[in-house]
């Protein structure tokens, strides 16, 4: 009598190249993205083994940047995926209480503008607090309103344009995407012809996960000094990973290489980042003792490989230039530039702002203006 029980399916030699080849052949990330997208992507099949899961932030300076393409190629890959975009307060704590899915949530910039604050504050606690094992949100639940802990745990992929909270960013890991050019080609995915290949892959992830799980579980890790204490304990789960794969110094460059890069998902190092391009200004600018908000948005155009000449889809402008001076106490005032006078910003208000916030400066680029 032949046996009916199902064999786990055999895991390829080098499941990590497998899962990176996979994603490649569909966007364009960098090596170090890939890398990352890969254990993490593994890592939610071992989510029993982790103490806590690192978020991954997909987001882009404009659309068409391969986002959405991104996070659909991941769900073919990913451990109970759930895909959502802008899901209820209450769908969400009864969905993630009751399957712990892998939550693919697509559109933050809407969750997270502040336009929207009061609407998602729910969804908002959840992404907050949903990064440690064991963690729960209270809510009044039923007609009595009776408190109910609700268990917010579980991976969390966030997809869209723009910043994100402080308090977000910090538990994630940025992956950010550009449009990209025509050298760059991928082939085209059409998810029923590709879904079989990639559900063959993630059972050999699943079986491997299930083989390896008290490996991971008992797992310390060393973990690179580059990292905060926050990352490195996020991180440690991915890095068992890559231990146990053999790649794990190709693990620890490229969260080193993500993690301690411009952080354009932060509004926190977007603020410092801009105040490094303002002091490089100003400093090409030494006789002045102030500038025009046009003249330094202008410049501020012009800083290479700086995200201000397309901000996130237009252009970087007087607003975004002062709500991102607010957190530092320095206001646009009255300047006088060529016998003209206009708002702008004067250095005596950036330069405590600079010592307290900025390392001592260095030589700097030029700024080479035009106006």
């Amino acid at each position: 009598m032949e046996s009916t029980t199902e064999t786990a399916p055999p895991v390829t030699t080098d499941l990590l190249a497998d899962v990176e080849a996979f994603i490649r052949r569909f966007v364009v990330v960098s090596d170090d993205q890939l890398h990352v997208l890969a254990l993490w992507t593994i890592h939610t099949h071992c989510l029993d083994a982790a103490a806590q899961t690192p978020y991954l932030t997909i987001t882009s300076p404009v659309k068409q940047c391969g986002k959405s393409r991104l996070v659909e190629v991941v769900e073919l890959l990913v451990r109970a995926p759930w895909l959502a975009i802008t899901p209820s307060e209450a769908v969400l704590y009864r969905k993630i209480t009751a399957d712990t899915p892998t939550l693919l949530l697509d559109e933050i910039d809407t969750i997270f503008s502040p336009q929207q604050a009061d609407r998602h504050e729910g969804v908002r606690a959840c992404i907050n607090a949903g990064h440690r094992r064991g963690a729960t949100v209270p809510r009044c639940v039923g007609p009595r309103h009776e408190v109910r802990d609700f268990r917010v745990f579980c991976p969390k992929l966030l997809a869209g344009i723009g910043t994100l909270p402080a308090t977000v960013a910090d538990r994630s890991i940025p992956i950010r995407l550009e449009r990209r050019t025509r050298d760059q080609t991928i082939e085209r995915f059409y998810r029923r012809d590709v879904e079989p290949e990639a559900v063959a892959l993630r059972d050999q992830v699943q079986a491997w996960a299930a083989e390896h799980g008290d490996a991971l579980a008992s797992a310390r890790p060393n973990m690179p000094d580059a990292l905060s204490d926050r990352e490195q304990e996020g991180c440690e789960c991915l890095v068992a990973i890559a231990d146990l794969l053999g790649r794990g110094d190709q693990a620890r460059r490229s969260l080193v290489a993500l993690l301690t890069g411009d952080r354009l998902d932060n509004p926190e190092e977007v603020g410092q980042l801009l105040l490094r391009d303002l002091r490089t200004i100003f400093d090409e600018y030494h006789d002045r003792s102030g500038l025009p908000t046009g003249w330094l948005l202008e410049l501020l155009g012009k800083v290479d490989e700086s995200p201000w000449g397309t901000w996130y889809g237009r252009g970087f402008d007087g607003r975004d230039l002062g709500k991102l001076l607010k957190p530092y106490g320095v206001k646009a005032t009255t300047v006088r530039a060529d016998d003209a006078v206009s708002k702008g910003y004067r250095r005596d208000d950036l330069a405590p702002v600079w010592a307290k916030y900025l390392p001592a400066a260095t030589s700097n680029p030029a700024v080479t203006p035009n106006v």
